[in-house]
């Protein structure tokens, strides 16, 4: 083909490609025929003579980006074998597809051609396509040999790990249990002056919580500190409290252990961070030790200054204690605090608020007030405060259920459906385990229609609900009830007076009358349309489908379950709601 010709032709194929395989949705008829077009085009070249041609890399690209993966395969091979030029970018996406595939061994080929063709393997985008390489699973089992085995021929290639790489490697290891290693390549890393990031800190911490080891977390403190990490990197110190926080959840703690260990955080905290906000919240204890005063410190970030009250909230826990610092916490809310009050534009705090005073009868009083705060700050604050989510509003139903005040909790859940929340997995799990605390058959069975009838499958948290029924027959009877439509009757009306209704209700401190008309349903006025009879317009309290008699059977295959939960019955159930979750991210 001559040269002249041999453009013509690339020009024409290149403008088809443009036209055809532009959007993401592409005819798959057009799509095999431009594939075998180019793959044509490239055994034609081959023909002619022996030299290396080049190729528009954009055709390629978008070829293989809508080609299947025999068709990906099919291109790379046709590509190579006409000694077409492929750009060492345009190879890392070869690369990139095929460890998707499931084929490490064709990574591996791409990335031994990257290396011969003497392109820089220090490349972002060769380190970002190992990385994807090395954290991909390959075989279930022995997955760590396996990505052991691949590093070792990256290596062996003369790559050198970038911090991608790096924490990909350092992080398979944490996973695997394998401490030491994990610790060596950090080491390794340092002396080959490779700069760690606050993702590598973040690894090894995972293996601290991992081996509950807060020696390692001490290690990997002084650490940041050699390396200059630490003090003025906020989200490190925010991810080593957290670290000493799930290594205290996890252990066994009393509540001399729990106490202690809130002052090993406030130890840490008052290292990097200012303790004016602390001291404020009334937090903070000297525990004899002197603050350079002429030391700057930086100030929290929003969700560094929340891990610390939350850790207050769960190691020192005291009931009135926490009354009082929620006190304290909504004062400074009120007054614009410039540290305390964008904490509140999350629901966490008051989530934390509420698990620990809900679950003490002499402090249930308060969480009204905490929801009633959310829904209607106060006009002094400045701060966009967060309204109640599923999550609030579970845990505050899991409270009243808990404490056997079955008409607040099915108001609360009227309320969150009235304010256009539908519950979720944990709220119906929490319905059913108060129906089963207060040995209410019937309302367990209708709760568990309305989770079905909303698409969510019983789980294991479901089994342990279902455990505090102490009367297993009259579960299974009422299943079989509501199997044969017979489910009138099920539910009494809320008392309307209930405190917790009235406090949420009342006329607010601004004067701006009630936020009644935000948070109920109907007429308000706890007629049988009230509490979970709300339901019914959702399928809640219909009549029972043609298919819940499979239900029913299913439910009759817990009877074994049902006696393994009961000895693990525990009050704590599932009611933590996900306490610590948003640390994760």
């Amino acid at each position: 083909m001559a040269a002249a010709s041999r453009h013509a032709v690339e020009d024409s194929l290149k403008h088809i490609v443009s036209i055809f395989l532009r959007g993401q949705t592409v005819n798959s008829e057009i799509k095999d025929d431009i594939h075998r077009l180019l793959c044509l085009f490239a055994e034609t070249s081959k023909l002619q003579d022996s030299f290396t041609h080049s190729i528009s890399q954009k055709i390629v690209y978008l070829v293989m980006r809508h080609s299947d993966n025999h068709q990906t395969r099919v291109l790379y091979e046709v590509l190579l074998s006409a000694r077409l030029d492929i750009h060492p970018h345009t190879l890392t996406h070869f690369m990139d597809r095929f460890t998707l595939m499931g084929r490490p061994d064709l990574s591996m080929h791409v990335l031994r051609k990257i290396t011969s063709s003497g392109a820089n393997v220090s490349y972002e985008t060769v380190q970002f396509s190992c990385m994807k390489l090395l954290r991909t699973r390959f075989h279930e089992i022995e997955w760590y040999k396996v990505q052991s085995h691949l590093l070792t021929e990256m290596l062996e290639l003369g790559l050198r790990p970038g911090i991608p790489m790096l924490n990909a490697m350092i992080l398979n290891a944490v996973e695997a249990g394998d401490y030491q290693t994990a610790l060596a390549m950090f080491e390794t890393a340092r002396i080959h002056g490779i700069r760690r990031d606050t993702i590598t800190y973040s690894i090894l911490l995972k293996g601290a919580v991992q081996n509950l080891d807060e020696a390692l977390v001490e290690r990997i403190m002084h650490m940041a500190e050699e390396d200059g990490a630490l003090p003025r990197n906020n989200e490190l110190v925010y991810s080593l409290v957290v670290t000493l926080l799930q290594i205290a959840r996890l252990k066994d703690t009393n509540i001399l252990t729990s106490a202690n260990r809130y002052k090993d955080m406030l130890r840490l905290y008052s290292r990097y961070c200012n303790i004016v906000p602390l001291q404020e919240l009334g937090i903070y204890f000297s525990m004899g030790r002197t603050i350079d005063k002429a030391k700057t410190l930086s100030d929290p970030s929003p969700k560094l200054l929340s891990v610390m009250i939350m850790s207050f909230i769960r190691l020192i826990g005291r009931s009135d204690l926490v009354q009082a610092l929620y006190a304290r916490y909504q004062t400074l809310l009120e007054q614009n605090h410039g540290l305390v009050a964008p904490t509140a534009e999350t629901d966490h705090l008051a989530n934390a608020f509420l698990f620990s005073l809900g679950r003490h009868r002499a402090t249930l009083k308060t969480c009204p007030a905490i929801i009633k705060n959310m829904l209607k700050p106060s006009a002094r604050t400045n701060v966009k405060v967060a309204q109640p989510t599923v999550r609030t509003w579970s845990i505050a139903a899991r409270s009243y259920f808990f404490h056997g005040q079955r008409a607040a909790g099915e108001k609360i859940i009227e309320m969150m459906r009235g304010r256009g929340i539908p519950p979720n997995l944990v709220t119906w799990n929490t319905i059913i385990s108060g129906y089963a605390s207060l040995q209410d058959a019937s309302g367990v069975v209708n709760a568990m229609k309305g989770m079905e009838a909303a698409g969510f499958e019983s789980s294991s948290s479901t089994l342990k609900a279902l455990a505090r029924m102490k009367d297993r027959d009259q579960l299974l009877d009422a299943l079989r009830r509501v199997a044969a439509n017979n489910v009138e009757g099920l539910y009494q009306a809320p008392d309307s007076n209930d405190p917790m209704q009235i406090a949420i209700e009342a006329p607010s401190a601004d004067g701006n009358g009630s936020i009644q008309n935000h948070a109920m349903t109907g007429d308000g006025q706890g007629t049988k349309s009230s509490g979970l009879m709300a339901f019914t317009q959702q399928g809640m309290n219909y009549r029972a489908p043609s298919n819940f008699v499979d239900a029913s059977t299913r439910l009759d295959r817990f009877r074994q379950s049902l006696n393994e939960h009961r000895a693990a019955y525990c009050r704590e159930d599932d009611a933590d709601h996900g306490f610590l979750d948003h640390l994760q991210g």
